[in-house]
């Protein structure tokens, strides 16, 4: 008994000095591109967003295409509003681009970071070279800190 207790002891201690996994922090940074759907779908298969730089209010699809886990690497690209992002997903990621661009003519994605609309992009054409530039409702130092933490998150995830 007195080795369980002692055992039990040096776990706790163990855990509290290097940190468990479930109370570290972690990047807490997202973003997530939705689709934009009929408004005629019941309510539980569709959201209102309104993205305020574009002056837009779109219905889009609650679950998302495409998400953090599907950025291969991220980079600030400058333009003449300021910084945006371009996106480089990896080969699942491309392939999804590819087909949702294809199948989304004439509609809207919708970039979400943090949980926030940023951008819409009327989809004109299909993108198969698997890169998207984010031209959001973001600034500089927004797009920096977004950059650097998918570059993170994705460093992590392709060891």
């Amino acid at each position: 008994m007195q080795t369980l207790k002692n055992g039990l002891c040096v776990a706790l201690v163990t855990l509290a000095m290097t940190g468990c996994a479930l109370f570290q922090k972690h990047d807490e940074t997202t973003i997530r591109i939705h689709e934009e759907v009929d408004p005629a779908l019941p309510a539980e298969n569709r959201t209102v967003v309104e993205i305020p730089k574009a002056n837009l209010k779109l219905t889009v699809s609650p679950f998302a295409t495409l998400s953090e886990k599907d950025v291969l690497s991220a980079e600030l690209y400058d333009t003449a509003g300021g910084k945006d992002i371009l996106l480089r997903f990896d080969p699942h990621g491309t392939f999804v681009l590819e087909e949702c661009t294809t199948r989304n003519r004439s509609h809207y994605l919708v970039t979400f970071i943090n949980n926030r609309p940023v951008a819409a992009w009327l989809v004109n054409q299909g993108i198969e070279n698997g890169q998207f530039l984010v031209e959001g409702d973001f600034t500089d130092e927004e797009a920096k800190q977004v950059v650097d933490a998918l570059n993170r998150m994705s460093k992590k995830t392709r060891r």
